[in-house]
């Protein structure tokens, strides 16, 4: 009781969050010994009816979500490794022949382990299967059925019109396909600090919002009006790209941070920020600890709140053309937190990356543009060109300043060995930056 009248309200949510999460870290570290579905045979040959709920097309194969109908003693998801042909669409009813098989934590070469069940587990799914015997025996038709014909639509479109890699990097900015552009593209990308720009994540999120606001507020609508208009057409949005968990948990992340001016707060505190992700890491605790996408998007999220107006003074002498200054501090900004999580994980730190984004971002926002244009009207002769000849020569630049930034010497740094102690070190260091300069104050 002392300790509630000695801290104000705000300061002790503040302390009471931080202690949940944390005995939530240590939870899943170490007591975390659930074992999903005990009483499944596992690693045995099996014969089951199973709905597509999702899939995902690589250039090898398609990755199926299926949701089994009749597996005696097994509840949830299980992950399908499939040929790439015949092809696949959320709502096939499909009969499976294989073995249904465990998910395993994976060590690298370094030692470091992967926990790939709790990954997997995180989104419902608790078994895998590999190159399987399929039979599509039906088709269910409910409403996603239609919105992923629309989906389709929009991905012949892009296909059709652009040429590689211009066409699995629009499918992978605008659609969430990450697994057609080349390995070679996707390596360059992560050496320059761009890979945000070719994912759902936050910072891509960040950029999809700004489009749709800058639509409805161009049209004169007030800012109460298309915050609710936003919730709408983002959850279309979703809907559109099958409700990508990382999109999913990227959205409700970016529309929390953007949602105090809105409704008529002049910025968000990260106490806003703390309650949705406590929110969320109650309703599945597998988040907080093997949930990457989320992490970064709660990081990202963070960097907004504390450094957007920071960077806006920065680049105050940019001139203000299709917002470009906005923009570029948003992302920025989005960026300020995630790089030691990004160097834990993937064991590169891109030295070229402020250079890259500030060459490429105002780019990507207009890609992002045509690629809705040409998505919507790539079938009316007379509009195509107009947006598929810009879309290609905008996606040409982009990749030609990413392969000669990746040339130059030191462009980027291979740490394999950043540990966990490094890791916490970093962050130590950036917080300490950021009670110094104390950038949310700046206007």
């Amino acid at each position: 009781m002392r300790l509630w009248r000695m801290m104000s309200k705000s300061k002790f949510f503040l302390l009471v969050s931080l202690i949940f999460l944390l005995a939530n870290f240590l939870w899943l570290i170490f007591f975390d010994n659930q074992v999903n579905n005990p009483d499944f045979a596992f690693d045995k040959f099996y014969t089951f009816k199973a709905l597509v709920k999702n899939t995902d097309k690589k250039l090898n194969g398609y990755n199926l979500i299926v949701l089994p109908e009749d597996l005696d003693n097994f509840s949830g998801k299980i992950l399908v490794y499939a040929d790439l042909y015949p092809e696949y669409q959320a709502g096939d009813v499909l009969i499976i022949s294989a073995k249904v098989y465990q998910p395993e934590p994976i060590a690298d070469e370094t030692g470091k382990v992967f926990r790939y069940d709790k990954y997997l587990a995180k989104d419902n799914i608790f078994a895998t299967c590999f190159r399987p015997k399929i039979e599509v025996i039906g088709q269910q038709k409910d409403w996603y059925f239609y919105i992923y014909k629309l989906r389709q639509h929009l991905w012949n479109n892009l296909d059709k019109h652009l040429v590689e890699p211009a066409s699995s990097l629009a499918k992978a900015m605008l659609l969430g396909t990450q697994r057609e552009f080349a390995p070679e593209i996707r390596a360059i990308f992560s050496q320059v600090g761009l890979s945000h720009i070719i994912a759902i994540s936050g910072s891509h999120m960040v950029i999809i919002v700004w489009l749709i606001q800058s639509i409805f507020l161009s049209f004169g609508f007030s800012r109460k009006s298309v915050f609710f208009f936003l919730i709408i057409s983002l959850t279309l949005y979703l809907a559109l790209i099958g409700f990508l968990p990382p999109a999913l948990r990227s959205s409700i992340m970016v529309l929390i941070s953007l949602s105090g001016p809105f409704l008529g707060r002049s910025s968000l505190s990260v106490y806003s920020l703390l309650l949705v992700a406590d929110i969320m890491i109650i309703l599945n605790p597998y988040l907080l600890l093997y949930d990457l996408g989320w992490q970064l998007s709660f990081l990202s999220v963070l960097g907004l709140i504390y450094y957007s107006r920071f960077f806006g003074k920065v680049f105050s002498f940019l001139p203000d053309i299709l917002k470009i200054k906005e923009v570029l501090a948003t992302t920025l900004a989005a960026q300020f937190f995630i790089w030691p999580l990004v160097l834990y994980h993937f064991g590169i730190l891109s030295l070229v990356s402020p250079v890259a984004n500030f060459l490429v971002l105002p780019l990507a926002t207009m890609i992002l543009i045509f690629s809705f244009l040409l998505a919507i009207f790539g079938g009316w002769p007379f509009l195509t060109p107009l947006a598929s000849w810009p879309l290609f020569i905008l996606f040409k630049i982009m990749v030609e300043i990413s392969e000669f930034l990746a040339r130059l010497p030191f462009a980027y740094l291979n740490i394999a060995d950043f540990n966990i102690y490094l890791l916490a070190i970093s962050y130590l260091f950036l917080i300490i930056v950021t009670l110094i300069l104390r950038p949310q104050d700046y206007e």
